[in-house]
């Protein structure tokens, strides 16, 4: 086994195993909940059913003794008082502890989230296919990750522009000054278009391929870019008012072009863009055959769905019984472990040793 496969599992039984512990306590919390409540229930009912039993026992007595009628609703207000009061004050606990539990549950959501977040920012399963999304619109900017991966388990994390430079004041300016393209040629006269005033209103990236558009609003003017990372390979579209005009196609722009700048301008904007992935960011999206796991918090799912595969169970069965040293993965640490999750120990232990 190599450093590799023991990173995998050290990943799936701390972080995974994780997540999944605290939907388990959620869980528990729930259930309790809903015990309690169900007691409180049967008490208010016992309460009404013995309400009712004293109201027909004074109805029969007044078809015997009219003149007690004068008094029934009189006894039957103070019976409403005092049994109101006595369900309060001995609810009033199971009340309390109700709010605790939802307290914890909601401190169960919160870490499990940070833990399955924490998880997924290592990219634990292979990469199937990625890419990263931006939108900038009325000043507010959204960049996306979106990543698919084996165990058909797809995520999406949100990037936060404040970690990068350029996407605070997302002019082409940030990235170079200066940079102007030629979009006609009269004669010996070049007609150039500065990219300074263009701000960024969308992007994608895909691999080491940008997408990208640049616009100058009031002037309904906008540049699509497409740039290649470690590649000469780049194109370059202008819409002018929805004339559009493809600069790499006119041998006669290129010669008054400067591609190496403004390759660098996109290459230092894939780099902003793509640097983010290793800095802060918030889960947005957690998918399991595209079904959205996130907000149920339903992580076991994707713990069973591990655990069960043939290569993690010959992964955890090829591990040595015990080890000296705490830090080192063996099945006995293994077991330890998913004894802590709090349910179904046994199960979870057949389905990894047989």
């Amino acid at each position: 086994m190599d450093e590799n496969d023991l990173n995998e599992l050290k990943n799936i039984f701390s972080y995974l195993l994780d997540s999944f512990s605290y939907e388990v306590e959620r869980d528990i919390k729930a259930d309790h909940i809903q015990e309690i409540t169900k007691k409180l229930e049967k008490d208010k009912k016992s309460i009404e059913e013995m309400k009712s039993r004293i109201k027909e026992d004074i109805d029969q007595f007044v078809l015997s003794y009219k003149d007690f009628g004068l008094y029934e609703d009189t006894i039957m207000e103070s019976i409403n008082t005092y049994a109101e009061q006595f369900f309060t004050r001995n609810s009033h606990e199971a009340l309390s502890e109700i709010a605790d539990l939802k307290s914890g549950m909601e401190k169960d959501v919160e870490n499990g989230t940070r833990v399955m977040e924490a998880f997924l920012s290592l990219n634990p399963f292979t990469v199937l296919n990625s890419d990263i999304k931006i939108t900038v619109e009325d000043n507010r900017t959204e960049i996306l990750e979106s990543i698919n991966s084996s165990y058909g388990i797809a995520y999406t994390f949100l990037l936060n522009p404040e970690e990068s430079q350029f996407m605070k004041n997302p002019f082409f300016a940030s990235l170079y000054n200066g940079i102007r393209v030629p979009v006609a040629v009269n004669g010996e006269d070049v007609i150039y278009e500065s990219l300074d005033g263009y701000h960024l209103t969308s992007g994608q990236i895909n691999g080491s391929r940008l997408e990208c558009s640049f616009v100058r609003s009031r002037e309904q003017k906008t540049f699509n870019f497409k740039f290649e990372k470690g590649s000469p390979v780049i194109d370059i579209q202008f819409n002018n008012a929805g004339k559009i005009l493809k600069i790499m196609d006119s041998q006669d722009l290129l010669k008054h072009l400067d591609l190496k700048i403004l390759t660098d301008a996109l290459g230092k904007l894939f780099n902003e863009i793509t640097d983010l992935e290793g800095k802060k960011k918030k889960l947005a999206s957690l998918k399991m055959d595209d079904v959205e796991l996130l907000d149920t918090m339903d992580f076991g799912r994707i713990f069973y769905r591990i655990i069960e595969s043939s290569y993690i169970k010959s992964l955890v069965n090829s591990l040595p019984e015990k080890s000296s040293d705490q830090d080192e993965l063996s099945k006995e640490f293994i077991t330890q472990r998913i004894h802590t999750i709090g349910r179904d120990q046994d199960h979870i232990i057949s389905i990894l040793f047989g």
